[in-house]
């Protein structure tokens, strides 16, 4: 990975609020802040970030001030640490091994190629500093959805492409061409290196742009769009992404609990879309949506 990459990355870690929607707030807040995508564990949320431009210690006090505004707390403790680029690497190196996803499509690292039977996909993959190595269930969802849905010449988009893994599997399965839309400069990297490791850079564009509720100005609609991003910024984008969809065409939803997944389908039709499958997996859902006729 290349790159203007930091040597150290800023660890903080801040209670779990168990109401989902203020921890929706919060993850929403910390990715806004730069975080390298938010993890769960011990009842806490943790981040990585780059060094901040100004002290450290005033960057973590308006980070606090941030999220106690939008989560309508006080009196919040963030843990603070600091780790090397090197340790963040060998982190997410030690628990990424090949996956079989489907019958016929296999995730592996760039440092593995593990024996596959005839007629099976392996899709090789080398995140960096992006999201996407199907180690989480929505990654591993939205493989499954494409697996059913993707058709022979289909054009698709991944909204929030990450590591461009969603965008590879489109190909893989035929898609004749796909867009991988991504805002930061590190995953938008990672996915054209990944899309060379897997010989699909002539079928799959990486555009670097935001998303917003506008939808994917300047692109003819798409037969399939797959977004696997928070709930909580996920909800307002969907008028935009019914828009970009052709007639018939298909959106797979994730990054959604399942607790959220009453009040996802219920936007989703105000948005003119059914829902037409489920994924689920541990708390995570996953949906697919089919334009109203």
């Amino acid at each position: 990975m290349t790159g203007d990459v930091p040597d150290r990355w800023m660890v903080l870690r801040v209670p779990r609020p168990e109401d989902e929607v203020q921890r929706d707030l919060m993850v929403e807040a910390l990715l806004e802040l730069g975080a390298r995508g938010v993890e769960e564990g011990d009842g806490r949320l943790s981040v990585h970030l780059p060094p901040p431009p100004d002290e450290p210690e005033s960057f973590v006090r308006r980070v606090t001030r941030e999220l106690e505004r939008v989560s309508g707390t006080e009196g919040l403790v963030l843990e603070v640490d600091w780790q090397p680029h090197e340790a963040w690497e060998d982190r997410w190196r030690s628990h990424f091994k090949p996956r079989r996803i489907t019958g016929r499509i296999v995730v592996a690292p760039s440092w593995e190629r593990p024996e596959v039977p005839p007629g099976t996909m392996l899709l090789t993959i080398d995140p960096g500093m992006a999201f996407g190595t199907s180690d989480h269930p929505t990654t591993r969802g939205c493989i499954r959805m494409l697996d059913r849905w993707v058709r022979p010449g289909d054009r698709v988009a991944d909204v929030g492409s990450g590591s461009g893994i969603l965008a590879i599997t489109a190909a893989l399965l035929g898609a004749a061409e796909v867009l991988a839309v991504e805002l930061d400069p590190w995953a938008c990297q990672a996915a054209r290196e990944n899309l060379a490791l897997n010989g699909v850079q002539e079928r799959v564009r990486v555009r670097a742009a935001p998303i917003s509720a506008k939808g994917l100005p300047g692109e003819p609609p798409f037969d399939g769009i797959v977004a696997n991003i928070e709930s909580s910024i996920l909800t307002p984008l969907l008028p935009g992404l019914r828009a970009g969809l052709e007639d018939g065409g298909w959106l797979i939803l994730s990054g959604i609990l399942r607790t959220e997944s009453e009040a996802i389908t219920a936007a989703a039709n105000a948005a003119d879309l059914r829902l037409q499958g489920v994924d689920e997996e541990a708390d995570w859902w996953t949906g697919v949506f089919v334009t109203s006729d």
